[in-house]
């Protein structure tokens, strides 16, 4: 397993920053803040922290809108873990039948190696997911999950040898394997979004936590823990809270900083917001927070810099925190206050 991640968005800026390119001509592609998605039918609170990836596929829509990473590489019988956490609307439908890309495994140059691929069926409406060795799959599973935060890991072993593996899980369990498979060559680049959509496809899928490992990621055990560890900046929780306690663990190096922002736009850091800072020691030992407990009452912004740095924050206690339902409230609070906040 790689210290931390060997790739890991998480897409708390509300931007692509943390990928390498973005492909999105009619423009479908966003990252909504927590207070937007209220106000969007179909759209889920994001599974942690204050932002998530959109695709909104409105009728017309056929051009792909994809963020792409390079960091996304696979050497030839290497084998790479992915997870992610996805969202489909209630109102996903379609009135033809399409197969369309989520995922792709991609040679440098473009060429698909491995696909993660969503099929609709118009007389149904029934949704399918399944992996294809190339360009689309040519098998599926039923896809029960429209309103719900699914799990959706894929392992992917290459091999111009034959040697190939691809398997899926969701929620934790094994749906779906091949062996045997053979690819071109390595992987040099990874492609999420929508690719080849119909026009007659709509709906709206929500992407978060994405990560990259060389060994399993698994589901996240708790999505609203009391003791968070964070291995990336991001919003522990939104809304007025205390913390309880927070620790800059022991890096790789002694560079490492944590502040922590009394905000919930990740963009919107200075030094009037900041309300705690931590530096690892010479040989990085942890750090822990003195002048414990600290309050916030616009959210808890976790900034994580210098080499392979951890945090590990406990919340005491978050007005929206613990469920979906209270970070509801509190977005409606938050656009409904004079001049916002």
């Amino acid at each position: 397993m790689a210290f931390p991640w060997i790739l890991e968005s998480n897409f708390e800026q509300g931007t692509n920053a943390e990928w390498s390119s973005e492909t999105d001509t009619q423009s479908k592609l966003s990252y909504p803040h927590f207070s937007t998605l209220i106000n969007i039918s179909g759209a889920p609170i994001p599974y942690r922290g204050a932002y998530c990836a959109m695709v909104d596929l409105t009728a017309g829509t056929t051009s792909d809108a994809t963020i792409t990473s390079t960091s996304i590489a696979i050497a030839d019988a290497a084998t790479r873990y992915f997870r992610f956490y996805m969202w489909v609307s209630p109102d996903f439908t379609a009135t033809a039948d399409d197969i369309f890309n989520i995922f792709e495994l991609q040679q440098v140059g473009g060429t698909i190696e491995m696909s993660l691929s969503m099929q609709i069926t118009a007389a149904t409406n029934l949704l399918e997911i399944g992996f294809g060795d190339g360009t689309v799959a040519s098998a599926f599973i039923t896809y029960p999950y429209r309103g719900k935060w699914v799990c959706v890991e894929l392992l992917a072993t290459i091999s111009t040898g034959g040697a190939g593996v691809c398997t899926l899980f969701l929620n934790g369990t094994q749906v779906q394997t091949a062996t045997s498979l053979t690819q071109a060559a390595a992987v040099g680049q990874g492609v999420l979004g929508t690719q080849n959509t119909l026009s007659t496809t709509t709906g709206k899928l929500f992407f978060d936590q994405f990560v990259m490992d060389d060994a399993r990621v698994y589901p996240i055990p708790i999505r609203y823990p009391q003791s968070v560890l964070l291995t990336k900046s991001a919003h522990v929780f939104v809304g007025a809270g205390s913390i309880a306690n927070v620790a800059l663990l022991s890096g790789s190096n002694s560079d490492n900083v944590l502040s922590i922002f009394d905000t919930d736009v990740g963009s919107a850091t200075s030094a009037s917001n900041a309300v705690v800072e931590l530096t690892n020691t010479a040989g990085g030992e942890a750090v822990d927070a003195a002048g414990i407990p600290v309050t916030v009452q616009r959210g808890c912004y976790v900034q994580l810099s210098g080499t392979n740095p951890r945090a590990m924050v406990q919340v005491g206690w978050a007005q929206g925190y613990w469920s979906a339902g209270r970070i509801k409230q509190h977005a409606a609070k938050r656009i409904a206050a004079p001049g916002g906040f």
